[in-house]
């Protein structure tokens, strides 16, 4: 009964008009991507394999009656403590919603070795979607592989994040190849005077 009264209260409206909130389906929590029974790595959902990485992918299992994903919000356990993720209609580099479908990659805790040891597990999320009614799944994971972190993770000691520093790394290479250019072209103009 408690159990009823307490899905009841969860599926109820987020606030008004601002949709419905959901749960995740309990059998879906208390996993690492690893161990989770379906591994696939899709190239619009988050792609991968990466180094370092686990992708996580979401999905609505009942899209017509349940319709889109307008944020998710996700809590991991690390050997570090709790960590919660959310995931909105905002795409951004390691995450993003699409449609009935979500993910986010998270890091797999690679130690010096390349060994991953302090892999995030799935601790519990919620949903708020257009629809009503029901639970979400985790759908798929895409492990990561061993080895050192990709770019894409936190730069904490110069307080950049993955995304900037990506970005920063681009613009840098981008002056780079434009300065070679010029000095290419000076000699050569040096060289035909």
């Amino acid at each position: 009964m408690l159990a009823a009264v307490i899905g009841l209260w969860s599926a109820a409206p987020a606030r008004a008009g601002g949709g419905t909130t959901i749960n995740i389906d309990p059998a879906d929590t208390g996993t690492t991507a690893a161990a989770f029974g379906t591994h696939t790595c899709d190239p619009n959902l988050g792609g991968g394999p990466f180094q370092a990485e686990d992708v996580w992918v979401f999905a609505l299992p009942a899209a017509k009656q349940q319709g889109t994903f307008t944020s998710l919000t996700i809590e991991f356990a690390t050997e570090g403590g709790p960590v919660t993720e959310t995931i909105t209609t905002t795409p951004a580099a390691d995450r993003a919603i699409v449609g009935d479908r979500a993910w986010i990659r998270t890091p797999a805790g690679p130690s010096a070795t390349g060994d991953l040891v302090d892999p995030f597990a799935l601790t519990n999320a919620t949903a708020v979607i257009t629809g009503t009614d029901g639970t979400f799944d985790l759908a798929q994971t895409c492990p990561a592989t061993g080895g050192t972190p990709s770019p894409s993770l936190p730069v904490t000691d110069a307080g950049i994040s993955g995304p900037t520093l990506g970005k920063l790394t681009a613009v840098g290479g981008s002056l780079i190849v434009v300065g070679l250019v010029l000095l290419l072209a000076q000699r050569r103009r040096r060289y035909v005077a």
